[in-house]
């Protein structure tokens, strides 16, 4: 537990098109390697694979401890868009890598969009695709920044340069004869090496028609060819070794495929060639700086900016293998002019490509990004940020020997609140709290078809003389015995009952009321139609149940509004995250099916799923989201908790529901257990202004339970509370003096 103090990581998702060996690939996995863990988390997600992709960038990034989400490799267009949708809204920063053509798509979606970082290697990756979500677009070499600015009118600085990166930790490791011994390259050899995919507008055949011509005056040099095909162009691939074969460079130069040794095949050479056209800024010439090597390239864009003819390298016309093969054979006799050559070029990437030089521009950058974001503005729908729940769980326990059925739960009379309602919702206004969830016994109020309010009417009249401001929850786990949950029957007399509950609240006070009309849907229909755990007590037909609750809730507010059309509704569930185990990487389809299940209740009451229901978005009013410290688990696993390193802040999962919904919301239920009460609730308020300073306009946060009371399945004294179940002369006492400290503490911020 991190107690008051917030250690959460700025959690980062890179969105890929594919996932191949390329400078983009390289600098998210040196930004892994390079930022620190405890400020920065990295994810990644691939949309896109074509067979002969290699998995060279998958396996580096794991080994990091990076997960990388390939999920879309399996869905359509559409369904990407819908996976990236769901996805996204839970990272602070989202960078977006190879124009990424699914990710417009997926922000549209969003009622709150993480800030957009585009990252460009080419001119053309720059022209492509619209910007107005588009926070920074980074590109690597001048002309591509200016190409993004021309597309970001009125705010062309948001177009921003930052090179590709190298780790200088990774050359000079002492493999030049090793590699070279493994190479077959003799000491007095001369080794001229290309390295990168295999695409057309690398030009590779010019560094084959230029190594024939080096290697007929001078036996001594060798050539290696290193990166595999591009999937988008494998004929090109066949097509070099081809020409490599026609011009009798079998003995002398090798074709390496794709390698994850670069740096050690670097440093084995004497001579690097790089010969693009329509690039941004070669990552694999910083590369070959960092090995101190003389390189000859083409001006192409960013090339220009790394190497100065003549000073740190060599520029030869494109399309020109002579020129080539003269630049390799100048360098081959000056041996001097080599050295000097790459010691120039280390200095210039040490100065401006080390990634000492480099990560702290991304850093300065995503701090830059997040302080953009313009905080949430609540509409104080509610009196008071801080508000008070009190249990009111009415349902029966399962039946045990000897019990004619099970036990009723009364979690009001248990803990005496309904004979001092009022002196509670007083005592609750010492510590600013002025808005509370209460709730209506249907069990005690329906007699089979009539109605005694005498259980309500004092409750209701302790919270007008008061002024307390109630969220009337109507249907909190029980139900009349005489009632089947399952049958039509229980829709239509809930109905009723909530517009009787209605018009006797309207009989009480003039105030726009406001009520729940059934509890948790979603985990309801979890504990009573899948886990047996709650009445019920059914197996495998959870959703059959959420269905049905989500139909009474949708007929409750029907019958509501026939009675007072100012009426508000409060959809309270559980916000939850579940995730695989990293050894058991096949579950994370099912662990996210799980944690999208979350949302079914909302959905349901919305439209947007079986909206044959009768669901409509004027039905989704205010969205109150519970959450407790066992809100999150690994699928076939145990909870787990804040510090743990797959667990995911607060502030991420309610930015994430807002996003998706777009709707007034608070923290209807939160609470712990025992001494841990003071530092949960720091992090809960902690949290909750996270979240509104990135965009939330959270009404509040509702400790629930506000008073200690019996345990649900063991009358255990359940010291979760911020006063005691016990009264003393009308009085309840602080239950914990240091959470009631923290509480005033913390949310003192929102008054």
């Amino acid at each position: 537990m991190t107690g008051e103090e917030d250690l959460s990581p700025v959690r980062i998702l890179f969105v890929f098109a594919w996932l191949v060996v390329g400078g983009e690939e390289t600098e998210v996995r040196l930004l892994a390697a390079n930022l620190d863990p405890h400020r920065f988390k990295i994810d990644v997600v691939a949309c896109f694979r074509k067979a002969g992709m290699p998995d060279q960038t998958h396996e580096q990034l794991k080994a990091l401890g990076v997960h990388v989400d390939t999920a879309p490799y399996d869905l359509s267009f559409d369904d990407t868009v819908s996976y990236l949708a769901d996805k996204v809204a839970g990272y602070d920063l989202v960078v977006s890598c190879q124009n990424v053509a699914d990710i417009y798509p997926a922000l549209e979606r969003l009622k709150l969009r993480p800030p957009l970082i585009e990252h460009g290697g080419l001119v053309s990756e720059a022209e492509a695709g619209p910007k107005h979500f588009t926070s920074r677009y980074v590109g690597v070499c001048r002309t591509i920044t200016e190409a993004a600015a021309a597309r970001m009118p009125g705010r062309q600085h948001q177009a921003v340069e930052i090179p590709s990166m190298v780790d200088l930790r990774e050359f000079g490791g002492g493999q030049r004869d090793a590699v070279r011994s493994s190479l077959r390259v003799d000491e007095n050899d001369v080794l001229i090496g290309w390295v990168g995919r295999l695409d057309p507008k690398k030009n590779a055949e010019d560094f084959i028609n230029a190594a024939a011509s080096v290697q007929r005056n001078c036996r001594n040099a060798r050539f290696v060819v290193i990166g595999g095909p591009d999937a988008f162009h494998p004929e090109y691939a066949v097509a070099l070794r081809q020409l490599a074969n026609a011009l009798g460079l079998g003995e002398t130069l090798s074709f390496l495929g794709d390698r994850a040794d670069i740096p050690d095949l670097l440093s084995a050479m004497d001579i690097f060639v790089w010969l693009s056209r329509g690039e941004g800024m070669p990552h694999v010439i910083a590369e070959a700086g960092a090995a101190s090597l003389p390189v000859i390239a083409t001006p192409d864009n960013g090339v220009l900016q790394q190497i100065e003819d003549g000073v740190s390298g060599m520029l030869v016309p494109h399309g020109n293998p002579d020129a080539v093969a003269a630049g390799i054979q100048r360098l081959i006799d000056a041996p001097s002019a080599r050295n000097s050559l790459g010691r120039q070029l280390r200095s210039k990437v040490e100065r401006s490509y080390s990634a000492s030089a480099v990560v702290p521009l991304w850093e300065k950058l995503f701090y830059e990004v997040l302080r953009e974001r313009k905080a949430g503005q609540p509409k104080k729908i509610f009196k008071s940020f801080l508000q008070g729940g009190f249990e009111c769980s009415t349902h029966r326990l399962r039946q045990r020997d000897g019990e004619p059925q099970g036990r009723r739960l009364d979690l009001i009379q248990s803990t005496q609140h309904d004979n001092h309602t009022y002196q509670d919702y007083l005592r609750l206004q010492d510590f600013g709290i002025r808005t509370v969830r209460d709730g209506f016994r249907w069990h005690l109020i329906d007699r089979a078809g009539g109605y005694d309010w005498s259980s309500v009417r004092s409750m209701l009249r302790a919270a007008s003389i008061s002024g307390t401001q109630v969220i009337w929850d109507l249907l909190h786990y029980g139900w009349p015995d005489d009632l089947d949950i399952w049958s039509p029957k229980f829709v239509e007399r809930f109905a009723k009952f909530a517009g009787a509950c209605a018009a006797v609240v309207q009989d009480e006070t003039d105030v726009v009321p406001f009520y729940c009309p059934v509890n948790e849907i979603s985990f309801f229909a979890w504990g009573g139609g899948d886990a047996a755990y709650l009445n019920p007590f059914a197996r495998r037909r959870g959703f059959e149940l959420k269905v049905q609750l989500a139909r009474a809730a949708i007929a409750a507010m029907d019958a509501i509004r026939d009675v007072d059309v100012r009426a508000r509704f409060v959809h309270c569930d559980p916000v939850i995250n579940v995730v695989a185990d990293p050894a058991r990487p096949w579950d994370a389809g099912a662990a996210e099916g799980h944690r999208l299940a979350q949302f079914q209740g909302w959905d349901l009451i919305e439209g947007k799923i079986w909206p044959q229901i009768g669901g409509q978005p004027n039905y989704l009013d205010i969205i109150g989201i519970n959450y407790y410290f066992n809100n999150q688990w690994i699928h076939g696993g145990s909870p787990i908790d804040v510090g743990h390193r797959q667990y995911k802040p607060l502030r991420n999962i309610i930015i994430e529901t807002y996003a998706r919904y777009g709707r007034p919301m608070l923290i209807a239920e939160t609470g712990i257990e025992g001494d841990r009460r003071a530092s949960w609730i720091a992090y809960v308020a902690g949290e909750a202004s996270a979240a509104i300073a990135a965009g939330v306009p959270l009404e509040g946060v509702c400790l629930y339970p506000v008073l200690n009371h019996p345990g649900w399945d063991d009358d255990r004294d359940c010291q979760n509370g911020l006063l005691v179940s016990s009264v003393d002369s009308n009085f309840r006492s602080v239950s914990d003096e240091k959470f009631a400290a923290t509480v005033e503490r913390q949310f003192s911020r929102f008054a």
